[in-house]
């Protein structure tokens, strides 16, 4: 029942998002996404049909938004450099809601995604642990600070709270000098 072909490996999703767009509206209920994904050893033998069928049938629902995550990302490291928006761009020809892309990304990236159409909204996240501003200095074109991955998913405040914003990091470089 739920393995096998396409409409099986996809009927528990579809059942959860029937559920629960049911009792609160599809408007109210999202969906994350890794075509070509291979999380702890996870994958499937065809994800472009496989995700490409989820994406058609999760039109019915009315969603929220589809937060595709691209393939160039592994857990979260960048294993494919300079690859663009491939399945982002892939899924909105075929999902009629809004897209929200993941993975990779850096502001000048996103912005083609978004100016071409095929993600309302980017997301960041190893971007957004490093600068606390990350807005502002997208917005403004102000350096990003680097990232420490070896700070991500451990259990202290180092890499969390201590990434200064702009204006902190240009008082700090300026007393150095």
């Amino acid at each position: 029942m739920y393995g096998g072909s396409i409409e099986n490996r996809s009927r528990f999703l579809l059942q959860v998002v029937d559920g629960l767009a049911s009792v609160s509206g599809g408007n109210r209920v999202a969906v994350r996404i890794a075509p070509s994904g291979t999380w702890n050893g996870v994958s499937d033998s065809d994800p472009v049909a496989l995700f490409d069928y989820v994406a058609r049938q999760l039109n019915r629902f009315g969603l929220a938004y589809l937060h595709i995550i691209e393939p160039r990302v592994k857990g979260n490291f960048l294993i494919a450099e300079g690859q663009g928006h491939v399945a982002t761009a892939r899924l909105r020809k075929i999902f009629r809601g809004k897209i929200i892309a993941a993975g990779g990304f850096e502001p000048d990236t996103a912005e083609v995604a978004v100016r071409d159409g095929d993600a309302d909204l980017v997301a960041f996240g190893r971007h957004f642990v490093a600068n606390p501003d990350l807005p502002k200095r997208i917005w403004l074109g102000l350096p990003l600070n680097a990232y420490d991955r070896d700070t991500f998913y451990t259990f202290e405040a180092r890499g969390y709270t201590d990434y200064p914003f702009y204006e902190q990091r240009s008082e700090s470089l300026a007393s150095t000098l």
